[in-house]
């Protein structure tokens, strides 16, 4: 467990860390072992989810639609975190998450088995889903100092990432076989399941992880600690540059993902088998991204590589959207999962080793309130869809996020940071 009051982490370390050396900390492993899981259970519940939505509605619009409800509630819970996360007992934010969306992936899957399932409930599922999520994964970034020493914090970034984007090749190819097989009720039963190997770990580290902030650490109230962490965020050029670097990437750019279930049946002509394979197509591609990573922790300029990840990103998102040849989409969606995968993972472990650890909660639930925006790019998308047509308006997102790098790398100081 490391030492709280430890300042960042500096780039310039003499004893550079192996990629992997954190799995030698047994009980790490074991914990990114469960987070594993819990991990495909939530990939199989956001492929099935878009499957069941199109299939219930025919509308693209919807589509992106039950994405915003998902990640709306993160804009009004994010900045709430953001005030609590410092001063609460991370453990037990996390297990109250999963508990919570075990007992939501259970009801949902009895609501398709009874035949009973309306959007409107895939509406009411969705809000309480995407409250949770304020919680679980800033909850989840910030413990991980705690479970590892400093050396090895980068490694864990890394494998953490990497468990992350293994679950998006394993969740959606067994979403897609699941469904095709067992029915979408199953795929749901098995995301809540798929919960309870974390909350046994998280049951486990009661003394591993400290219960919260020793008394008289933090001492604002609640409000004024959300106010100090951002203007810390705003004032820290570096942090403030890196959390901006996923705006447009994020918002505009994993609007391909919200929209791949009605490329896959309409564009694609696919069953939820080929939604299954696209899917696992970027996850494949966001996993290679990962473990590159791991090999650039100690490069120079990695600022510069994180903008030409994003600028690779977004030239692949066009061509996806253009793509009406399966082989095509499936190699093209592969490589916005690269490209997001290297960008994202980089970024990530830059802002992790650069954070005061005083501000750290605060930083990662900034750093994740994003996500709650990234479904209004869905929307968006999927309106555009209804008015220029689907594939130009995924294409059309790609050519946004593109012009955005070209802003990041002439209008910000991120190629500078190493």
């Amino acid at each position: 467990m490391t030492d709280s009051a430890n300042p960042p982490i500096p780039a310039n370390v003499e004893s550079k860390p192996g990629a992997f050396e954190a799995l030698n900390n047994t009980f790490f492993a074991k914990y990114v072992g469960s987070v594993s899981f819990s991990l495909i259970g939530m990939w199989v519940r956001i492929t099935a989810m878009g499957y069941l939505v199109y299939d219930l509605t025919d509308d693209p619009f919807k589509l992106g639609l039950i994405g915003v409800v998902q990640g709306a509630p993160q804009l009004v819970f994010g900045p709430l975190a953001g005030a609590y996360l410092d001063r609460l007992n991370r453990r037990k934010v996390l297990m109250g998450v999963q508990l919570v969306l075990l007992l939501n992936m259970l009801l949902l899957s009895w609501l398709v088995y009874s035949e009973t399932v309306t959007f409107a409930w895939l509406v009411v599922i969705s809000v309480i889903v995407g409250a949770t999520a304020s919680f679980d994964w800033p909850a989840r970034l910030s413990i991980l100092p705690m479970l590892v020493s400093r050396r090895e914090l980068p490694s864990a970034i890394a494998v953490h990432a990497a468990a992350f984007n293994g679950a998006r090749v394993v969740g959606p190819a067994l979403a897609g076989w699941m469904i095709a097989l067992v029915g979408m009720a199953a795929s749901f039963g098995l995301s809540g399941i798929a919960t309870v190997p974390f909350l046994i770990m998280l049951f486990s580290m009661a003394a591993m992880v400290p219960a919260a902030p020793a008394r008289g650490v933090i001492t604002e109230r609640p409000f004024q600690t959300l106010v100090e962490g951002y203007r810390y965020i705003w004032n820290t050029v570096e942090i403030r540059t890196m959390i901006g670097i996923d705006l447009f990437p994020i918002i505009i750019g994993m609007s391909y993902l919200t929209m791949t279930p009605a490329i896959a049946r309409d564009v694609l002509h696919l069953g939820p088998e080929g939604l299954g394979w696209l899917m696992t197509a970027a996850g494949v591609g966001s996993l290679t991204g990962t473990l590159i990573v791991t090999r650039l922790n100690s490069w120079p300029n990695r600022g510069r590589i994180v903008l030409i990840g994003v600028s690779f990103l977004a030239f692949m998102i066009m061509v996806y959207g253009l793509s009406s040849a399966f082989w095509l989409s499936l190699v093209t969606i592969a490589l916005v999962g690269f490209g997001y995968g290297t960008a994202a993972t980089l970024n990530d472990t830059l802002i992790q080793m650069k954070v005061d650890e005083k501000f750290r909660g605060r930083v990662m639930a900034a750093y994740s309130t994003i996500w709650g925006l990234s479904p209004a790019g869905g929307m968006l998308a999927g309106a555009m869809a209804n008015v220029v047509g689907l594939q130009l308006a995924v294409a059309m997102n790609g050519l946004i996020v593109l012009l955005y790098a070209v802003y990041l790398w002439f209008g910000t100081p991120m190629r500078t940071i190493d």
